[in-house]
């Protein structure tokens, strides 16, 4: 079975506030949120979930974490949806 998979990421709106709207005090323009999706095709017999997930980029030191407040979310993300 060949799956279709269409992988989008996008900075998350706030890198000029650092973040503010996400209820977080991040020092100013050390971070980038990353945040994004796939898009499922209703052709597929079995497609991997993944939307809404997000990583934070560290631009001091190079490096990609995610916060706890994304670890849920990027958790619901990761599900599996048959189709049959």
């Amino acid at each position: 079975m060949k799956l279709d998979y269409h992988i989008s990421a996008n900075l998350v709106k706030g890198t000029e506030e650092a973040y503010r709207g996400l209820g977080v005090h991040w020092p100013d323009n050390r971070y980038l949120v990353i945040s994004g999706e796939m898009d499922k095709h209703p052709k597929n017999v079995a497609v991997k979930g993944l939307a809404d997930w997000r990583c934070r980029y560290d631009l001091k030191t190079g490096t990609f974490d995610v916060p706890a407040m994304f670890a849920k979310t990027n958790a619901e993300a990761l599900r599996w949806e048959i189709r049959r």
